[in-house]
């Protein structure tokens, strides 16, 4: 394959193939990166290596990337902008308890994360963020859980809930909470590679299903509904 760099430049191409051409490049660089690091870890890849791996020169990926926690950025936030864009309506269910409907929200939100890249880069992610916070890394992965919280915002307005206190229910307290409860169980996922996906789904029976026997009224517990004109 000849130099990503060189084929950018060529006024023989018309703009828009030269554009798909260089989205194809793109989404196969970040496609081998990823590979090589679920195999060897982050630290361990060379920009060098993804180049050989896709078949440019290593000046074509750093154009693409500037550098490998680039490279990570786009894997992490263009990974999660098409996991929220998928339809949350089968989520949205009435014929089970809202416990395991919202621990099964959760585990449908782990099981996207994971096919966005690999268990031992979301550690390589989490401890990055934790030990550089002023990073881009940081910042976008940041982004990534606010517009995930957003989500869930969405998906607790859709209910018509009915709170055991008789307040009325406010979908942002609600998210920020089973956000909380979730994002430990999502480290035990992530830190132990022979976990799978059903075992953090019965984490988050364990922990979900009475906390919503203790937030929400005992009838729309057992039979949630949605408001009008929700999916």
């Amino acid at each position: 394959m000849g130099d990503i760099a060189q084929d950018q430049g060529s006024e023989a191409t018309p703009p828009g193939l030269r554009g798909r051409k260089k989205a194809q490049r793109r989404g196969i660089i970040l496609a081998r990166a990823s590979e090589l690091f679920a195999q060897k870890g982050i630290d361990a890849t060379t920009m060098a290596e993804i180049a050989d791996a896709v078949g440019v020169s290593t000046p074509t990926i750093f154009n693409y990337f500037g550098h490998k926690d680039g490279i990570l950025i786009a894997l992490i936030t263009e990974g999660a902008q098409k996991a929220r864009a998928a339809d949350l309506a089968p989520a949205m269910r009435t014929d089970l308890d809202f416990g395991t409907v919202i621990a099964d929200l959760f585990t449908l939100f782990a099981a996207r994360t994971l096919d966005i890249a690999s268990k031992r880069i979301w550690r390589y992610a989490e401890a990055a963020t934790i030990r550089h916070p002023g990073t881009d890394l940081a910042r976008n992965y940041e982004t990534v859980d606010e517009e995930l919280l957003r989500v869930i915002v969405g998906f607790f307005d859709a209910y018509d809930i009915r709170q055991r206190n008789g307040a009325e229910p406010d979908s942002e307290a609600l998210a920020q909470l089973f956000y909380d409860v979730w994002n430990p169980a999502f480290f035990d996922l992530i830190k132990d590679d022979d976990m799978t996906l059903d075992q953090h789904r019965a984490q988050m029976l364990r922990r979900v299903v009475p906390l919503a026997q203790m937030l929400f009224e005992e009838a729309f517990v057992k039979s949630p509904t949605l408001k009008p004109g929700k999916p």
